[in-house]
């Protein structure tokens, strides 16, 4: 058993994760709250162990830059589980910003009673929680509040589901404004308005999931999704 009570311990532990047996049959428990601000903390390569919060908070998470598959985790692997936590921060990556998620970007694991607290932008799979939560991934009593914005499969807790998401909830706001910087205030010619050409177009956003083709049982979205607009849907 490995346990962490500050920064440089965690950074030392993300480090030791790039390689992707390394964690494999360790637990981890975090045993104070730690932040990471001004850290230059990147995010864990891969994890398929047991991480234990012990109800603790990770703040100050701060991804910028280019990246896809990114997140406090950039995978949980099939078999891992990571509980009992809380992830406070920031995502907003220029250039590559793909599976998203405070927690993690792409989930294949079992992620127990987590909450993730802040603002997540992207274009494409992109969670509160989660981007994309994998075949085989499970998410149960988990929670989101904050915002989160992207173009394709949005939403506060995943992204995309194909796994299974049980009594988790969305308390936070969705696409609630345009991502464009110059909303179209010009609705004179309402066919070229309504043309697929109008890009971005957004697709698949929700509360709890954007898009699902798993199992989402017992969940429930308070959030505002989406926002008033004329013309494209």
């Amino acid at each position: 058993t490995l346990t962490i009570s500050t920064a440089e311990e965690f950074l030392e532990f993300a480090e030791s994760c790039t390689l992707d047996s390394w964690s494999r049959g360790k637990t981890v428990r975090l045993t104070a709250d730690i932040s990471l601000a001004n850290t230059g903390f990147t995010p864990i390569p891969t994890f398929g162990g047991t991480f234990d919060g012990q109800g603790h908070t990770i703040s100050g998470l701060t991804l910028t830059g280019s990246g896809n598959v990114r997140g406090l985790f950039r995978y949980i692997q099939n078999g891992a589980t990571v509980q009992d936590l809380t992830v406070m921060g920031t995502i907003h990556p220029n250039g590559h910003q793909d599976e998203l998620g405070l927690l993690a970007g792409s989930n294949a694991g079992r992620i127990l009673n987590c909450i993730a607290s802040g603002t997540v932008m992207g274009d494409n799979r992109i969670g509160g929680l989660v981007g994309i939560n994998e075949t085989g991934g499970e998410l149960v009593g988990c929670a989101f509040s904050g915002s989160v914005t992207g173009k394709h499969s949005t939403a506060g807790v995943v992204g995309e589901n194909r796994g299974t998401l049980t009594r988790c909830s969305n308390s936070g706001s969705i696409n609630t404004q345009d991502l464009e910087d110059d909303p179209k205030t010009d609705y004179t010619n309402l066919a070229q308005l309504n043309s697929m050409e109008n890009v971005p177009a957004y697709t698949d956003v929700g509360g709890v999931a954007g898009y699902s083709k798993g199992t989402i049982q017992s969940c429930s979205n308070s959030g505002t999704v989406g926002y008033d607009q004329i013309g494209y849907n």
